[in-house]
């Protein structure tokens, strides 16, 4: 009873950016004591770095870890993103924008897109397993295919090179029919749509829309079932 009481406290604490579904995996985690509890970690995140905390997620790296994903707002008003292990609340990695890839970028995407023809549609810098750091690159092939490549920030490595085929794509509810089924509380000017998939291969769609009380809210829709995986209101 008491962890079950010092989990949902716990929760009360976490940022208003954490997803609910986020929420529930943590509060499981820490019942189970498998989790740091992330005020523990915000707070010893806050002692250590300079700024605000705007957003927090709850990730795996590529060897499995879980991590937590600190997105801070320092005092001279850039955003830096700060990693924690979730199990030891040890940070893995410190602010990224600090570290320098050794490796030539253009040459290294144009190596890469000589051996998977096609156009970039997004790349990031980000952790990996065994402390280093990886460019995850999405690239929109010639043939249709979608396929997202993950190279080593320090020698161009090639690590992974998993597609999704079209057979999933082809199971992708179609956009008219997700926005005709969205919430009536979510109804308003859509001002964004991109489609994405998480580290599951899950597909959903983000969409920003503004309603009618002036609010913005940031959605993300299951490409598939259309549900709504998350809602979070945007300050502007």
């Amino acid at each position: 009873m008491r962890s079950h009481l010092l989990a949902l406290f716990l929760i009360t604490l976490l940022p208003p950016t954490l997803a609910a579904e986020e929420q529930y995996v943590i509060r499981r985690a820490v019942e189970a004591g498998e989790l740091q509890p992330l005020s523990d970690i915000l707070g010893n995140i806050q002692a250590r770095h300079a700024g605000k905390v705007l957003d927090v997620d709850l990730e795996r790296d590529r060897s499995g870890r879980r991590v937590y994903e600190i997105t801070l707002l320092k005092p001279n008003g850039q955003r830096a993103k700060l990693y924690v292990d979730a199990v030891n609340g040890q940070e893995v990695l410190g602010d990224d924008n600090s570290f320098k890839p050794r490796i030539n970028l253009s040459q290294a995407l144009r190596k890469l897109l000589a051996r998977y023809p096609g156009n970039i549609l997004e790349l990031e810098l980000k952790p990996g397993a065994a402390q280093r750091m990886i460019y995850e690159i999405q690239v929109i092939q010639h043939d249709g295919r979608l396929r997202e490549l993950v190279i080593d920030a320090n020698s161009g490595e090639l690590l992974s090179d998993s597609g999704h085929r079209q057979e999933v794509l082809k199971r992708l509810r179609p956009l008219p029919e997700l926005l005709d089924r969205l919430p009536a509380r979510y109804r308003g000017v859509i001002r964004e749509i991109e489609l994405e998939y998480d580290q599951d291969g899950r597909y959903f769609y983000e969409i920003e829309v503004s309603l009618p009380d002036g609010r913005v809210y940031e959605l993300d829709i299951d490409a598939i079932t259309g549900a709504v995986l998350n809602g979070e209101e945007v300050e502007r």
